[in-house]
């Protein structure tokens, strides 16, 4: 069986496993965020999600396809510049107000930024939304994950197995900036926090995933309609459809392989086995994954960040940047 069949074969067990499910997707209104909300709305009898994004008009498409697809389900699309902290509190709050549980927070948001680009709040615009805005829904949501019945997960859709060299002094991209350091710069930090969080909070699973290449608008989005359109024609031939990408990522999302290390000694519900972990254990709670659900992590790389504390240092400075943008009561 290849692993298509094998997710879309571990999908159709997923209903049985829960009716109900409380999704969060960060940039979901277009691309891999939206085409793995529709599978989700196709999969789950009656789900609640939420759309997190800039453009209300894709959002409100995005919603209407949704109830479309799930009469049952309950759809909303939150407006919010994600690139900004604040903004990220307040769709958090809204979440909250309405949610006390959250099963799935999936999150997608960046572009492909030839150069640095700081916010007001002082941080480059494309590190945010590969970063920060990311970390600061996890901090902020992290109750509403934990108080879920079936152990909540953590996706975050970025460069999994792309890690490289960083340095804790340029974390925040302020030091020195290239379009190749933030390639790499985003994706360790991603890996070495996933790794940190779920050591920190083992009730809930965090992965981090590298969706392979997918035909979405993104090219379109970064480099313009002409150079876009030439770029996708050429990634076309090695890519793979929304619609697959959003199957795999259910199956990334919802598989009972990708167990929280509280269930490390369980086996999979869904005939799939118990995926290894980051750390090297079987179940144990941080995954690092190819689009196709299998591992990626560099051990040597992972194993030289931890000896030198650096899952700890890059959460120790996120909090700093938290503080420092938004104030001391965080």
């Amino acid at each position: 069986m290849d692993s298509l069949q094998r997710a879309r074969q571990a999908n159709t067990t997923v209903g049985r496993r829960r009716s109900k499910l409380v999704a969060v997707f960060v940039g979901g209104t277009s691309g891999i965020g939206a085409a793995t909300a529709k599978q989700l709305a196709k999969t789950i009898e009656s789900p609640t999600i939420y759309l997190v994004g800039r453009n209300e008009s894709a959002g409100s498409r995005a919603i209407k396809e949704l109830n479309m697809l799930n009469p049952r389900g309950i759809f909303e699309f939150i407006k919010s510049d994600v690139s900004l902290l604040r903004e990220v509190d307040a769709a958090c709050q809204e979440i909250q107000k309405k949610e006390r549980k959250v099963d799935l927070l999936f999150m997608t948001p960046g572009h492909l930024a030839t150069r640095k680009n700081d916010t007001v709040e002082g941080l480059d615009n494309n590190h945010v939304l590969r970063y920060y805005a990311r970390m600061r829904f996890i901090y902020n949501l992290l109750p509403q994950l934990e108080a879920a019945n079936i152990p909540a997960r953590v996706v975050s859709v970025l460069a999994a197995g792309k890690e490289g060299e960083i340095d804790e002094s340029n974390f925040d991209l302020q030091v020195s900036f290239s379009f190749g350091t933030a390639a790499t710069y985003g994706a360790t930090m991603n890996s070495l926090a996933m790794e940190y969080l779920a050591a920190k909070h083992p009730s809930v699973t965090f992965i981090h995933v590298f969706p392979g290449i997918v035909q979405t608008p993104l090219m379109k989005s970064s480099f313009g309609y002409i150079v876009g359109s030439v770029i996708g024609l050429v990634a076309k031939l090695m890519s793979i459809s929304e619609k697959e990408s959003g199957e795999r990522n259910v199956f990334i999302a919802t598989s009972t392989a990708y167990s929280p290390a509280t269930d490390a000694g369980k086996s999979s519900a869904d005939g799939v086995g118990v995926a290894v972990a980051s750390t090297g254990k079987l179940g144990g709670g941080s995954y690092l994954l190819n689009y196709d659900g299998q591992d990626v992590t560099n051990q040597t790389l992972m194993r030289k960040y931890r000896e030198r504390e650096y899952p700890t240092k890059l959460w120790d400075h996120t909090l700093d940047i938290f503080q420092r943008v938004l104030g001391f009561n965080t």
